[in-house]
């Protein structure tokens, strides 16, 4: 009698295989002896054999880095200035005398406010003093020239009279081709508007009461 054997080929995970031999029941059957070498011709000697109690290998985790570009913060930008302009100063209008002046800082003129010596020393520069008729003596010591002929910017000296105690004084604005000539006074009552404190301008006709013209 003869016995059989029996060989099982098993391929393992990893690409290698073994060999499981079993013994079969005897049988009458003569069998083919089982040699070594058809084993090595089913599996190549080159094959890596695995064990199935044996972990299976893991690939290795590959570590991700991951990058932030950082973004520059904007640069402020600056809206350009626009140059200055020098604007070209407004020209003041020439001051014309109102029927009532009152003082104003620096117009203190060592007279009288309200009164006829006190406009014409507001209107050009008077150096003495005294009252209105009193002026006709006091501007010689001065240096001042006098004389009887009106003139543009002169001072008109009246002297003492029943309506003028004191004298009275004019400044000559302008003299008319015919000879008379207008003046600007204050404190004069003999106009419709004038008085004290008071700015009349009238035209002067004749000569009558009058001493002269300081220049």
């Amino acid at each position: 009698m003869n016995r059989t054997v029996g060989a099982t080929l098993r391929l393992t995970v990893g690409g290698g295989a073994i060999f499981a031999f079993g013994f079969g029941a005897l049988a009458s059957v003569p069998q083919p002896p089982f040699t070594a070498a058809a084993t090595a011709a089913v599996v190549p000697l080159a094959t890596p054999i695995e064990h199935m109690d044996e972990a299976v290998p893991h690939q290795a985790r590959a570590a991700v880095i991951i990058y932030v570009l950082a973004t520059p913060e904007p640069t402020p930008t600056v809206a350009p200035q626009k140059p200055l302009v020098a604007r070209p100063m407004a020209r003041s209008a020439p001051s014309v005398p109102s029927p009532a002046v009152g003082p104003g800082p620096g117009t203190g003129n060592g007279f009288s406010y309200g009164y006829c010596t006190w406009w014409v020393a507001h209107k050009r520069y008077i150096p003495w003093r005294g009252n209105a008729a009193q002026w006709w003596w006091n501007a010689r010591p001065f240096g001042f020239a006098e004389g009887a002929t009106p003139r543009a910017g002169a001072v008109m000296v009246m002297g003492v009279s029943g309506t003028s105690p004191q004298g009275h004084v004019a400044y000559v604005e302008s003299v008319n081709p015919n000879g008379s000539f207008v003046v600007s006074e204050m404190n004069w009552w003999g106009v419709p508007g004038g008085g004290w404190n008071r700015v009349d301008y009238r035209t002067v006709t004749s000569m009558r009461g009058i001493l002269g013209f300081i220049y």
